[in-house]
């Protein structure tokens, strides 16, 4: 172990974890206390003896050119934001400089610190935004590098009720926004029917793991109007002006060869200018056809594709 200088500070008892491939330290594990000034705020990161909850991969991160990329802290640390003060366990930046993420905690789930530990450890916080006004508890904020909000990422647990235009529902996962802080993308709890170019189709993704809120499978343009969405519960019947018939669907498929357990393909819709786009493939003309939403299930559609009939 050595001290070795950053551009922000001393790290004592550390070593210089791993390189990138051009030369340049990448990460710093350190077991000796530390204060980095980074934004104002003096940060000191995990050291010495972690226990079991946190987790153990290099303490600091940086980029190429020396800025910090990530850092974990060593205890809860109250954070300035455009949306409020947060308290965080990790932080990360762009290269820039800005906030880059905040989590609130860090720790890791095992045999011996499970999701429910972690999620009780959670404070809650009030939130109000333009299309909803909520208290809940967050486990990443995400901002875009003018500093203004881009997504809340939630607890599994938490549900939050979601406004807009003629919608109300309540909405899993979190929600991401556009910089004006109007809604941008969300992921509702139940299937939604929604209004769109072609017809009602019910958003709902079965597959959605919640990973992070940055996109979802209910997406707006910022004026409100539907810009996309996941569907699994909804086929389409296409009617071209050639006269041809096209479905497109969602699909059942097994997960193993030799197990009776099913997974669902789900179907995505994307409205742009007079089109409809389905799968990021499939592109129709909104005005030249004709379509036909249905129930996945009341035919036999099992393949994503163009039928000619």
């Amino acid at each position: 172990m050595e001290t070795i200088k950053t551009k922000y500070g001393t790290l004592n008892d550390a070593i210089i974890a791993s390189y990138y491939l051009t030369g340049e330290p990448e990460s710093y594990k350190v077991e000796g206390e530390s204060v980095l000034d980074i934004l104002g705020y003096k940060l000191i990161p995990l050291y010495g003896f972690i226990d079991e909850r946190r987790k153990e991969f290099p303490q600091v991160k940086v980029f190429r050119s020396g800025n910090i990329k990530s850092i974990s802290l060593n205890e809860l640390t109250a954070i300035t934001t455009s949306i409020g003060v947060f308290e965080a366990e990790k932080i990360t930046f762009y290269e820039e400089g800005q906030i880059k993420r905040i989590f609130l905690l860090d720790g890791k789930l095992s045999g011996y610190w499970t999701e429910d530990d972690e999620y009780n450890l959670t404070r809650s916080y009030k939130f109000d935004f333009q299309f909803s006004k909520f208290e809940g508890k967050p486990m990443c904020l995400h901002f875009y590098q003018c500093g203004e909000l881009q997504s809340i990422t939630l607890w599994p647990k938490e549900r939050i009720k979601i406004n807009i235009c003629e919608y109300s529902f309540v909405g899993r996962i979190g929600v991401s926004m556009y910089q004006s802080g109007k809604l941008k993308s969300c992921e509702p709890f139940r299937p939604i029917c929604i209004n769109t170019p072609i017809g009602n189709i019910e958003s709902y993704d079965i597959n959605a793991l919640g990973i992070h809120a940055d996109t979802n499978s209910l997406n707006f343009y910022e004026d409100g109007s539907i810009k996309s969405i996941i569907t699994s519960t909804n086929t389409i019947t296409i009617y071209t002006s050639e006269g041809h018939i096209i479905f497109h669907s969602p699909k059942k498929v097994r997960l193993y060869s030799n197990s009776d357990i099913m997974d669902t393909i789900t179907l995505k819709i994307e409205f742009k200018a007079d089109s409809v786009i389905i799968d990021d493939k499939y592109e129709y003309s909104i005005y030249k056809n004709k379509f036909e939403i249905k129930n996945f299930g009341e035919k036999k559609f099992t393949l994503n594709g163009d039928v000619d009939k």
